[in-house]
């Protein structure tokens, strides 16, 4: 523990790169320390957030707030659930513009019933969409989210009830929702397996959702079929089959992760159906976890470090580095566990509200975390990579190159007459992580993560 905490202290030493990332803004909320439950960007204007209560024990909060320019003022009102609203609790909302919205709702007492809430005047009145009926005779339906690929093909997903999960798909933006026949979807493989509110995630055509159970539901085709698969990990929800917690991400329909609240970190490259274990360094978080939609293997994490602070990080490399975000110069630091991004500059994060008038939402700042950024500040590459001893360093004009163990050692320092190729042999060094820091004749210089082994 001790040495990731110093290797983490190191990077960022060696990283001058100093950036506010984050900017926290007001969502208007009438109560102290209200949260949020879900964030639905819809372009680089319009944003919806479901509402929720941020503290232990306090009253549900059944509340919108909506953004039209860019986050930097949020709008926000009650959501009108008719005469069971004391009964009733919304799971997430999926934006389809700034007038159209979709709720999903569940039932917080028995004999209620939840559903698909829509709006189409921005939020004013919000009407029950009653083919998605989630009213089983037995008693146990339960919806847990909804989600839209487009204004017309949607999908809300549900807890087993009359035999199979309750799924229901639409063509036509909700006019008509149509049930999944129990053939197309995976059994459930007990009485307590079943989804999560808000716990899902989708890219391109597909849509992943985890079960209390540990299983993965996938979809390609807007919900009309789905498959499952096994992660490693025994529940998503933290409740029925372990203490724990997960939450996916996936930068294109093969390449994603999973995170744990317990710091376990697993990627896919075949969408879902098999997963590894990362073995990753510095300063990954255990909440909420968003991929970047356009950039490959760039994920930003929101949580507590293995320091219990809480923050925001982000890999550019798949989840093997974590560079912590609170000291690139955030002072005020993202305190929510939700996260979602719709490109490389338009991103939120959770927060909690201080009064109508400070707090409750953190706006990505639009700076750059892309690859080919990184890469152009690189002084030097280097190959291979992991590496039994020998690393070749490309470069242009390079003066020196140090070499650092994990706990910011000194293992070597070495001057070159302006080479644009240096030969560096680790051979003698023990198998483990190094950093070797490259500079250049101009007085650049940049650090490149190499692993001996």
């Amino acid at each position: 523990m001790k040495k990731l905490l110093l290797f983490a202290s190191f990077i960022l030493a060696l990283s001058a790169q100093a950036q506010d990332y984050w900017t926290e803004y007001a969502t208007s909320q009438p109560a102290a320390s209200t949260g949020m439950r879900s964030i639905s960007v819809v372009n680089d204007n319009v944003t919806w957030l479901s509402n929720s209560c941020g503290t232990t024990g306090c009253t549900a909060i059944r509340r919108y707030s909506k953004t039209v320019d860019g986050g930097l003022t949020w709008t926000t009102a009650a959501i009108d659930l008719g005469a069971s609203a004391a009964n009733l609790e919304i799971a997430n909302i999926w934006g389809v513009s700034d007038q159209v919205a979709y709720a999903s709702v569940f039932p917080k007492a028995a004999g209620a019933v939840g559903g698909v809430w829509q709006t189409t005047n921005g939020g004013t009145t919000w009407t029950r969409q009653n083919t998605a009926s989630f009213n089983g005779a037995d008693g146990a339906s339960f919806t847990d989210l909804v989600y839209f690929w487009d204004a017309n093909n949607g999908v809300v997903f549900g807890d087993p009830s009359d035999g199979s999960f309750e799924i229901y798909t639409t063509s036509n933006g909700g006019t008509n929702w149509v049930r999944v026949p129990a053939g197309n979807i995976p059994a459930a493989i007990d009485a307590a397996e079943y989804g999560l509110t808000n716990q899902y995630a989708a890219t391109g055509n597909k849509i992943w959702v985890g079960t209390t159970f540990g299983r993965i539901l996938m979809s390609v085709d807007h919900g009309l079929t789905w498959t499952v698969a096994i992660s490693p990990i025994p529940d998503f929800g933290g409740g029925i089959n372990g203490a724990e917690s997960g939450d996916l991400a996936f930068s294109d329909e093969s390449n994603g992760v999973l995170q744990t609240s317990d710091y376990l970190l697993y990627n896919t490259t075949d969408g879902g159906d098999t997963w590894n274990s990362v073995t990753w360094v510095d300063n990954l978080r255990n909440f909420g976890i968003s991929e970047i939609p356009g950039l490959p293997n760039t994920y930003i994490s929101v949580g507590e470090d293995l320091n219990a602070v809480r923050g925001s990080s982000f890999t550019t490399d798949g989840g093997v580095t974590w560079t912590n975000i609170n000291d690139n110069p955030d002072t005020n630091y993202v305190d929510g566990g939700v996260i979602s991004f719709l490109n490389a500059t338009t991103g939120f994060a959770s927060g909690f509200s201080t009064s109508a008038a400070v707090g409750g939402i953190f706006k990505w700042n639009g700076n750059p975390l892309a690859n080919d950024t990184f890469t152009a500040q690189q002084i030097a590459t280097a190959s291979p990579n992991p590496t039994s001893g020998v690393i070749e360093l490309k470069g242009t004009n390079i003066s020196q190159v140090e070499v650092y163990d994990v706990l910011g050692k000194q293992i070597s320092s070495n001057n070159y007459s302006s080479l644009n190729n240096v030969t560096l042999n680790l051979a003698s060094l023990n198998n483990g992580v190094y950093m070797v820091k490259v500079s250049n004749a101009t007085g650049n210089s940049s650090t490149i993560k190499v692993v001996k082994q």
